[in-house]
């Protein structure tokens, strides 16, 4: 919450003029935008994506993380 707070005192975060549920919906929810990087054919298995790189001449992304998602922990 602190880093919110401290964001809005600088100016990067805007709260909605209007805070009717329709507007806080729109303001939160993610548009389509937002939302493009669910179009990326992921691939589970890193071996799998490797060979199919290989094949189209294509880089491959291996994302690697430790933890929790949500920094849960």
């Amino acid at each position: 919450m602190m880093n919110l707070v401290f964001l809005w005192a600088l100016g990067a975060a805007q709260e909605p003029a209007d805070v009717s549920i329709e507007n806080l919906q729109a303001y939160i929810i993610p548009g389509p935008k937002e939302l493009t990087w669910r179009e990326i054919p992921w691939r589970p298995v890193f071996w799998d994506a490797v060979i199919e790189a290989q094949q189209k001449e294509r880089p491959v992304l291996l994302w690697g993380m430790n933890g929790h998602p949500l920094a849960c922990t």
